[in-house]
């Protein structure tokens, strides 16, 4: 089973190390390696490269590491076996600012992420403004993410979203999301939406992950040993 080895794999999707793939040849599929969405491309503002240099100096002493990005589950987890001729629901766009620009970092201790988000024009709710439920994807990405990285794969339950100042298109917010407490599978969380400088406070979110049974999941796709 693809997933017996828990955190290994999860580390791997997370990039352990934080650094992109280099090119070369996806584990597993043939493919040629995935491209790395999480880095700075030509679509960021000043504010979102700025803030992203101030958080990757952050990984210099090991404290955060920067997660990687691609854009179809399988380049996450090579040996799932599913997901080709799909894309990730935030991944999902070829021009680049025009929805979600976005970069996570995770904790060393564990049960932290920060995520760094540009919203494009191609997510408008009201005009000019970011709609309601691309706030809820990313904030559902982030303690995701965090959830993921705390206990292996999960899947939300509940999520939770006190909407407090909307968003202008265009743009940079950061995420704060933290793992509160664990009961069982059970896994608690919480999240602050806030602006590129630490104001506003655009929105506050709880949200409850379930760990998997991973005994429950798929074989390989390839030969993983």
């Amino acid at each position: 089973m693809w997933l017996r080895r828990g955190r290994g794999v999860v580390a791997g999707a997370l990039g352990a190390r934080g650094r992109p793939r280099g090119e070369g040849t996806a584990p597993c599929s043939g493919r040629a390696a995935p491209q790395d969405l999480a880095l700075p491309n030509g679509s960021w503002s000043r504010a979102m490269r700025e803030l992203y240099e101030r958080l990757l100096r952050g990984t210099a002493d090991g404290s955060w590491r920067r997660v990687p990005s691609y854009r179809n589950v399988l380049d996450h987890f090579p040996a799932v076996g599913q997901g080709r001729g799909t894309r990730l629901f935030m991944r999902n766009l070829d021009t680049e600012g025009a929805g979600f620009e976005y970069v996570t970092f995770l904790h060393r201790a564990g049960g932290r992420a920060l995520c760094l988000c540009q919203t494009g024009p191609y997510l408008e709710g009201p005009p000019g403004f970011t709609h309601g439920g691309a706030i809820a994807s990313i904030i559902d990405t982030t303690l995701g993410t965090c959830a993921l990285d705390a206990a292996g794969v999960v899947m939300t339950a509940q999520l939770s979203i006190d909407f407090l100042a909307p968003v202008p298109l265009g743009s940079v917010v950061l995420l704060d999301g933290r793992v509160d407490r664990r009961e069982g599978r059970k896994l608690f969380l919480s999240c602050e939406v806030r602006g590129a400088e630490g104001d506003p406070l655009h929105a506050k979110a709880t949200g409850l992950f379930i760990q998997l049974d991973t005994s429950k999941s798929p074989r390989p796709a390839c030969n993983t040993r």
